[in-house]
This record gives C-alpha cells, sequence and structure tokens, in this order.
C-alpha cells in the first residue's frame, strides 16, 4: 500500500503522538508500504533546509507544508517551535494537501490531529481517498484536548455554554471562541474509519459530532520493539544515585502530578522506617513555568537520551505515573517493558492499561496519601515488585510495534474495500 499519514508535528519535534506516528510508519515501511508523512513545517525545519522539498528518515518519506499561521501570522502560534493546526480548514494546507495527493498512486489517507480539518474538504472531491482519522486524544470532543474540567472530567460532557469559559483560560477568549464555535459545528463527515488509542478515548468520542453509524475501533498507540533490550542493555547511566531509586518521566507540571509525587515523597521521607536508605527520587523531564518546588534531594535531569532512559526505567525500584489524565501513556509502556513495577493514576488510559495488583498498582489521582501508601508498600515488599514486573511487562508487549502495526493494515484494508 501507499500511505499518506497527517499529523501537525513530526521528528526532530519529540512526543508520545510524533513518537506513535513515526514508530508506526517506519514498521510499514519495514513490512513492504511506501509511507509518506505530510507535516507543518517548522522554523526549525526551514532553517535546516528541509521545507524545500521531501526528505526520508528512516524510510519515511517527509514533506512538510504550509499554513497561515506559519506563513502569514507566526504569533497565532504560542510557540512557534510548534505550529497550531485550527480546528477548521487552512487554505495553505488544503493547497498542499492537495498537490501531494495529485502526485498519484496513495490508497489511503490517515490523520492523527487536527491537520484532519484541512483534509475534510477534500474527502469527497477528485483528489479524495479512503480516509482513516486516529483520535490520539480527546480533541474531537474538546478543544481543550483533555475532556477535563475545574480538575476532574468533563461532566456532564461538551456544551458550547460549558466549552468557552473552560477553553479561555487556555486559549484566551477570541481564539476559544474561534476553536469551540469550529468543533461545534464539524460533523466530521470524511471519515471513514475511526479508531482511538484506548477505551478511554473511544468512551470520550461518544460526546463528539461523528457521522451517524460510525463505529470507532481501539488500535492503541504503540511504541518500537525491542525497547525491553535496549533498557536492559545500555549501560546503568553514571549520574543516577547509588542506592535505590524512584523515577518520574514526563513534563515537571501538575498536569503530569509531579506536584502530588512531591508532597507524597516528602511524607516518604519523614516516615520512613526500613532498615536501609530511604530510596531517592529521580524526575527526568522539562521544566514548565508551573513547576512546583522541588524538594530538597530529588535529582532533576533534563535532555536525556532515550536509551538512557529507559537503562533508567530498568534499574528503577519503582516508577511513578501519577498522571491528572493521559490517554493513554507511552511512558508507562516504557517502565512495563523496562519490568520496572509501576504506580499509576487510576484515570484515562493509564485505568486501561494496569490491573491493580497484578500489572502495576492504581492510585487515585491529586492524591498524595494515597501515591504514599502505594511507594511505601511497593518499596517494602518485594515479592509485590517481582510479581509486578512480570506481568507488567506482559503487559507492555500489547503495546510493541509487532503487535499494533498488523490491527493498523487490517484497517486500512477494509477502509479502502
Amino acid at each position: 500500500m501507499r500511505i499518506l499519514q497527517l499529523t501537525n508535528l513530526y521528528a526532530p519535534i519529540i512526543g508520545g503522538l510524533e513518537r506513535s506516528v513515526a514508530t508506526s510508519s517506519e514498521e510499514l515501511v519495514r513490512r513492504g508500504h511506501e509511507v509518506t508523512v505530510l507535516t507543518l513545517a517548522t522554523p526549525a525545519t526551514a532553517s535546516s533546509g528541509a521545507s524545500s522539498g521531501p526528505e526520508t528518515r528512516n524510510g519515511v518519506r517527509v514533506v512538510r507544508v504550509r499554513s497561515v499561521a506559519t506563513s502569514l501570522l507566526p504569533r497565532v502560534n504560542q510557540d512557534p517551535g510548534k505550529p497550531f493546526h485550527p480546528t477548521a480548514p487552512d487554505p495553505f494546507t488544503v493547497a498542499d494537501i492537495r498537490a501531494e495527493l495529485r502526485t498519484g498512486g496513495y490508497d489511503v489517507v490517515h490523520s492523527h490531529d487536527w491537520l484532519m480539518y484541512s483534509y475534510l474538504p477534500l474527502r469527497f472531491g477528485p483528489d479524495g481517498l479512503p480516509h482513516v482519522h486516529t483520535a490520539h486524544d480527546f480533541g474531537l470532543a474538546c478543544v481543550k484536548k483533555t475532556f477535563a474540567r475545574n480538575g476532574g472530567g468533563c461532566v456532564p460532557g461538551p456544551r458550547l455554554s460549558r466549552c468557552l469559559p473552560c477553553a479561555s483560560a487556555q486559549y484566551g477568549k477570541p481564539k476559544a471562541a474561534a476553536l469551540t464555535a469550529a468543533l461545534r459545528v464539524h460533523r466530521h463527515r470524511g471519515i471513514d474509519a475511526l479508531t482511538a488509542i484506548s477505551p478511554s478515548v473511544a468512551r470520550a468520542l461518544e460526546h463528539a459530532k461523528l457521522p451517524a453509524g460510525l463505529p470507532v475501533q481501539v488500535v492503541s498507540s504503540l511504541v518500537p520493539d525491542g525497547l525491553d533490550e535496549l533498557a536492559r542493555d545500555t549501560p546503568r547511566p553514571d549520574w543516577l544515585p547509588d542506592r535505590p531509586y524512584i523515577l518520574f518521566v514526563g513534563a515537571l507540571g501538575p498536569h503530569k502530578g509531579v506536584d502530588v509525587l512531591f508532597t507524597a515523597y516528602r511524607r516518604l521521607v519523614a516516615e520512613w522506617s526500613g532498615r536501609e536508605p530511604v530510596p531517592a527520587l529521580v524526575c527526568i523531564g522539562t521544566w514548565r513555568p508551573d513547576t512546583p518546588p522541588v524538594p530538597p534531594g530529588v535529582l532533576v535531569r533534563h535532555d536525556v537520551a532515550h536509551a538512557q532512559v529507559m537503562a533508567a526505567w530498568h534499574g528503577a525500584a519503582a516508577g511513578v505515573v501519577p498522571s491528572l489524565n493521559e490517554a493513554m501513556g507511552q511512558v508507562a509502556v516504557e517502565a512495563l517493558l523496562a519490568r520496572t513495577p509501576l504506580i499509576a493514576s487510576r484515570v484515562g488510559g493509564l485505568a486501561d492499561m494496569i490491573r491493580d495488583g497484578e500489572s502495576g498498582l492504581h492510585v487515585p489521582p491529586s492524591d498524595p496519601d494515597a501515591l504514599h501508601a502505594a511507594l511505601e508498600r511497593l518499596l517494602t515488599d518485594p515479592d509485590l515488585a517481582d510479581r509486578l514486573r512480570t506481568a507488567g511487562y506482559r503487559r507492555g508487549l500489547d503495546y510493541t510495534a509487532a503487535r499494533v502495526v498488523p490491527q493498523i493494515e487490517e484497517v486500512y484494508r477494509a477502509c479502502i474495500a
């Protein structure tokens, strides 16, 4: 098959969605397909000359295209290095997608985020092709892409009167009004097959406005094969503590629950009664404006190579993913594959992934007391830790390319047929 992937951002920009698209694209190429990724140009790719024509990354052809924001209104993007596609068609992007389709030979289009809105106007025209869309987050129902409101879930569901004030805190009133109004009027006609990366995302899509009778199939996000070997074979980083440690990987912000983790860890240190010194806390991630004060003795590292991250997971006494919400949680999959006994919030895709007491431990989100209790239990019960390592690893294999990409191929074949 010849496959055209549409995604806002792509390598060298790194994030969970970008890694998933890259992993699936590279595995599809390895399995004999031709894959082109069409993505928005960024200042970094323009300065490197990548925007002057297609490039190839690990066998995947990459085409970087224009948008009104990047070409005429760069201040629209909060971060110019990560261009933003709205919930409406962008005329420049529509033209560039049409031009790529007219090169001929594609069998299917697979969109992954709001760049889809620049393909939908083409779907039923002379250049249109069968179209698969994957929901990697809650963006078909929520312009914040979190499906959360006032610190909890979006209850009783999205409505214009509720969405506008909720989204204004993130985007400002003018942008929130434009994004919300455009999303609420969409019926998403032109999606022929719809997949979601977790049951949690699939349930949220019940609140999106979709073509009548369009089923949602769960096809999980994925990680590359071989992460378990990478974790095991990479030398232990010399910056890790020389005693047992707890590991957190992710953005150092409250949305990832790092403030809850810091509170639980302070209590763990204060109340530790074990014969060995209290395990250290290591955090690998990026600073944010809302990063809370870091407790004394906590080790924070930035810009760590992925192989070293996997080695750090492999050596951890416990891993923690205390997010307030996650559509799936690739970082949790990496921890499981590294055989790290894991504690995760009982939210979103993390609740779908982990079976409490079997493949990991669940804690309520935003509950430092429950997180402290789970840490103390895991760190003082080696038999429990060993069971979680074994069962967690088996669960992590369900999210590897070898198991997920054949499911994607089946979706393509059914959509084309």
